[in-house]
């Protein structure tokens, strides 16, 4: 079984060159000795990969120089969290900024009925945050969840403003930040309700996100439609 156990475990460093020396001086050794090596290089890959993901969210915005991004970077957590945690719950400030690399994430609020009326979804790499509340530090209006495990990347309020204070490029990059997740999340949301009818707004989030109805179940799209469940299935069976 050892022998089997040692010939797995270097194909799989094999893959990497850079492993593949290192890994065949400790060949002789025991198999949880080269299952622990395997382990930390792996989860230095895996780190590695998300880090790159959130620099590319980071870069996307407004390009920053490389030591400034070194250093923006070193102030993120990563953070995997189930489905159904609460990144924001309203009435709380948001003292958080979310790289989200994979998962999804619905912003809502409940109306006078009780009921909860979905205004946003985030999936997979994007960027999560109450702008309002965030930029103001006052008491969120609507409540973040996850829809799924998800891994993030998070900054806190006090770092990013430390950031803000040593780096003037950092500055234009949250500048621009605000701009577009600010565009996106409102005037976007009320330009669609205004001149867009329920069939439009359906095919727009689609576009968006092609895979959403296999990811977000159609009560919640439909309330983000603000249409009813009924009126969704007569539009996805083309009947509108």
């Amino acid at each position: 079984m050892e022998k089997e156990a040692n010939k797995t475990s270097f194909v799989n460093f094999g893959r990497d060159e850079r492993y593949s020396k290192f890994f065949i001086k400790i060949l002789s050794g025991s198999y949880i000795v080269q299952t622990t090596i395997f382990i930390v290089f792996s989860n230095y890959r895996r780190s590695n990969y998300m880090k790159v993901a959130i620099a590319k969210i980071v870069q996307d915005i407004h390009l920053l120089p490389v030591d400034v991004l070194e250093d923006v970077l070193e102030h993120f957590q990563h953070m995997e969290l189930p489905k159904n945690y609460f990144l924001l719950k309203s009435g709380k400030p948001c003292k958080h900024l979310w790289f989200m690399t994979k998962g999804a994430a619905r912003y809502f609020y409940t109306n006078d009925q009780g009921k909860e009326m979905n205004t946003w979804f985030s999936l997979d790499t994007q960027i999560i945050t109450d702008t309002t509340s965030f930029v103001k530090q006052e008491p969120a209006q609507e409540s973040i969840q996850l829809m799924e495990d998800s891994e993030v990347y998070c900054i806190g309020y006090t770092s990013l403003q430390a950031l803000l204070q040593k780096h003037h490029s950092f500055a234009l990059w949250y500048i621009k930040l605000v701009e577009v997740h600010y565009v996106s999340q409102i005037e976007d949301r009320i330009s669609d309700l205004q001149f867009l009818d329920a069939k439009q707004r359906y095919l727009k989030i689609l576009d968006q996100y092609p895979d959403i109805t296999n990811r977000v179940s159609l009560g919640n799209i439909a309330s983000y439609l603000n249409i009813t469940q009924e009126t969704l299935s007569r539009i996805r069976a083309g009947k509108l």
